[in-house]
C-alpha cells in the first residue's frame, strides 16, 4: 500500500514537472543570472573577467548577458513568432490595450513613489540610486542591460513562465507584479523604507502581466517593457 501512494505521488510529481518543464527551467535561468553561474564558473577555472578593464571587460558582461537572452528567447521561440505575427495582424487594438497598461502603471508607479517619499527618509529606492550610479560608469552598457537584457529575462520569467504556471488570471497578475517589485528591492534595500517601493514596482509589474493575460503575446509586455526601460535610463544618460 505504501509502496503504491509512493509511486503515484512520484508519477504524479514527474508529470507536473513534464507539463512545467519548460517553465520551471526559465525560472532556474534567471536565478542563474543574478548569481552570475557563468561569471562565477569561468572564474573557478581561472578566467576571473574582474581582471580586464575597459571595452573587453564591458564585452565579457555583454556575452554573458547574451547567452541567457538567446536561450530564454529559444526556449519560447514559437510564442515570440507567434506574437510577433499577432502584432502585425492586429496592430492598432494591441498598441492600444500596450498604451493603456503602460500609462496605467506608470501613472500607480508615479503617484505611489511620490507618496512614498512624503513618509519616508528618501526621495529614490537604493535600486533606483544603484541603477543611477551604473549609469553614470558605463551608459552604453547599461542602455544595453536595461533596454534588452532586463526586458527579455524578467518577462520570460516573471510574466511567460509565471503564467504557465499559474493558471488563475488574478492571482498570476498579483504573484507576478510582487515578484517583479521584490526582485527590484531585496538584491540592494538599506532599510525597511526601501520595502515600500515594492509597491510602484509591483505596479508596472502587474500592469505587464495584465497586459500579457489580456493578449496572450509575450512580446507586447517584452517591447513596452524595453521602450520604457529605454526611456528612463536615455533621460538619465541626457540629463547626466
Amino acid at each position: 500500500m505504501t509502496d503504491d501512494i509512493i509511486a503515484n505521488a512520484f508519477s504524479e510529481v514527474k508529470c507536473w514537472f513534464k507539463k512545467y518543464y519548460k517553465f520551471l527551467l526559465v525560472i532556474l535561468l534567471y536565478f542563474l543570472y543574478q548569481a552570475n553561474f557563468l561569471i562565477n564558473l569561468f572564474r573557478m577555472i581561472g578566467l576571473n573577467i574582474s581582471d580586464l578593464s575597459g571595452y573587453p571587460y564591458f564585452m565579457a558582461l555583454i556575452a554573458n548577458d547574451l547567452v541567457y537572452v538567446f536561450l530564454m528567447l529559444f526556449i519560447f521561440k514559437k510564442d515570440i513568432i507567434s506574437g510577433i505575427k499577432d502584432l502585425k495582424e492586429h496592430f492598432s487594438d494591441r498598441a492600444f490595450i500596450a498604451i493603456c497598461c503602460w500609462v496605467s502603471g506608470c501613472v500607480i508607479m508615479t503617484i505611489s513613489s511620490l507618496l512614498i517619499s512624503l513618509v519616508s527618509n528618501q526621495n529614490v529606492s537604493n535600486n533606483e540610486a544603484l541603477v543611477r550610479q551604473s549609469i553614470q560608469i558605463a551608459p552604453f552598457y547599461m542602455l544595453f542591460s536595461c533596454t534588452i537584457v532586463a526586458p527579455v529575462l524578467e518577462e520570460m520569467t516573471f510574466r511567460k513562465a509565471l503564467q504557465g504556471i499559474i493558471k488563475n488570471k488574478w492571482i498570476f497578475i498579483m504573484i507576478s507584479g510582487l515578484g517583479f517589485g521584490l526582485l527590484h528591492v531585496l538584491g540592494s534595500y538599506n532599510s525597511l523604507d526601501d520595502f515600500l517601493y515594492v509597491v510602484p514596482y509591483g505596479s508596472m509589474g502587474c500592469a505587464f502581466a495584465f497586459l500579457l493575460s489580456k493578449t496572450n503575446n509575450i512580446a507586447l509586455p517584452i517591447m513596452v517593457h524595453m521602450l520604457h526601460n529605454f526611456i528612463l535610463v536615455s533621460t538619465q544618460i541626457l540629463g547626466g
